[in-house]
């Protein structure tokens, strides 16, 4: 008898930690859920506000859904992309210089989680060339290369996507187009870099408007090589171009403006 009631409350135990044990499961189970939801909600969130060129609050949203989900590539290029909207919103230099620094930390993070992600890549590319404007020429060069070298591996992976062939268009013409000093320092210190050429500028951005013809940037970047090489009325084609499209984000907004200012002046800014 003694026995039988032993092995009762044995069993009694065993259930009870049993239904521990599925409680517990069933817990982790809804707050892994939550956190989904709530990951989900917060990019969500981002993207709506990032669509009503809300920025600042965009970032706030992905800055939390980073702490959610730390090493998610899509999150980064989001805070990237983000980092660099903010660059368009303010006229400080010192700021402009600190947010291309942290869209280039998300970026480099981007490319280290998803190193299969053609976006990745060319989200790193993008934001090399943002940091150029407060660069010495040895980080220069060196960007010049890893602007080049990322936007490649993104063809590689993804041969459709228009940005990496606009990326190898801007290095090309940077590199082709490169003040007599710096080629003689690149070439003493550092041997050179690839080959560069016009042409094959015009061929990037040809492939990047075949790609996404109503992406203002592939245009005006179009137009500015043109306009190197003496080609006017293309140049002139492209400029109003730019004129017939909606801007899909800031840097179409910005393109358009400038393609308005070079059409009525027939002067390019100083930073190109």
């Amino acid at each position: 008898m003694a026995i039988a009631v032993a092995r009762l409350i044995i069993a009694a135990r065993l259930v009870r930690k049993a239904r521990l044990l599925l409680c517990c499961l069933l817990c982790q189970a809804a707050a892994a859920q939550a956190a989904d939801l709530s990951l989900t909600n917060l990019i969500a969130q981002g993207d709506l506000l990032s669509q009503k060129h809300d920025t600042q609050a965009a970032l706030e949203s992905y800055l939390q859904a980073e702490k959610l989900a730390p090493t998610n590539a899509d999150i980064q290029i989001k805070l990237a992309v983000a980092y660099c909207d903010l660059m368009h919103l303010t006229n400080s230099k010192p700021e402009q210089k600190n947010l291309a620094a942290q869209a280039l930390a998300c970026g480099q993070r981007a490319a280290a989680d998803d190193p299969g992600s053609a976006k990745a890549h060319v989200c790193v590319s993008v934001c090399y060339a943002k940091n150029f404007p407060w660069c010495d020429n040895q980080t220069k060069i060196n960007y010049s290369r890893q602007i080049k070298a990322e936007a490649e591996k993104a063809v590689e992976l993804d041969p459709a996507f228009d940005l990496s062939y606009h990326m190898l268009g801007r290095w090309n013409c940077e590199v082709a187009n490169m003040n007599l000093f710096l080629t003689g320092l690149v070439k003493l210190v550092y041997g050179g870099l690839p080959a560069a050429s016009n042409e094959m500028a015009i061929q990037n951005f040809k492939k990047a408007i075949e790609l996404a013809p109503n992406r203002i940037i592939h245009h005006l970047q179009l137009a500015h090589v043109y306009d190197i090489t003496r080609q006017k009325n293309l140049m002139t084609d492209e400029l109003k171009a730019c004129a017939t499209f909606a801007p899909f984000d800031l840097d179409d907004a910005d393109a358009q403006q400038i393609a308005a200012k070079v059409l009525e002046t027939g002067k390019w800014p100083a930073e190109f």
